[in-house]
């Protein structure tokens, strides 16, 4: 409030006046933004819930399109009695009546199979696979933008490259 003060003290004392329960959210007296978001505290965490979309940020109200047990509190302070529109279709026994709506024929003994003769001759091997010789490549291939290192050798004694200290000829070794 004191970097509003030096800005304009007319601003300070206009939202001092308004309250700061109404702008700011540290003093706001309600936990919800909207008719269908809502903010649940549980054993130290904050879950919010969204009724609309039937959604909240522990994941399961999404998941298992039923209410997860934040979104059963806030229909329950809601005083929501029918939870049915907050489930998913799958979950109703109409979706259960349609499932089995269409008859269903179980198979016979397989003594009774009919195979026909063409495939019962025909012998399914494995495709043919032949181990190659030598360490396996790379799988990963680098882009034309990366730099290729090249692997030089980098002399001990002297510090250059192209040959190592056995064959500096910079400093001659001691016999």
């Amino acid at each position: 409030m004191a970097k509003v003060d030096r800005i304009d003290h007319r601003v300070k004392e206009y939202l001092e006046d308004a309250g700061y329960e109404n702008w700011s959210r540290v003093h706001a007296t309600v936990v919800s933004s909207s008719e269908f978001i809502f903010s649940i505290y549980e054993a130290g965490r904050r879950y919010i819930v969204c009724l609309e979309w039937k959604v909240c940020s522990c994941g399961r109200f999404q998941l298992d399109e039923i209410p997860c047990a934040h979104a059963i509190t806030v229909l329950k302070e809601k005083n929501v009695t029918d939870m049915h529109s907050y489930c998913s279709d799958y979950y109703k026994s109409d979706a259960l009546a349609k499932t089995y709506e269409i008859p269903m024929v179980p198979m016979l003994d397989k003594a009774e199979w009919s195979d026909p003769n063409n495939l019962i001759a025909e012998t399914v091997y494995p495709p043919r696979y032949r181990k190659l010789s030598g360490r396996p490549r790379k799988q990963r291939r680098k882009n034309a933008d990366e730099k290729i290192s090249v692997n030089t050798n980098c002399c001990g004694q002297c510090g250059q490259e192209g040959h190592n200290r056995r064959t500096c000829t910079l400093f001659p070794k001691e016999k």
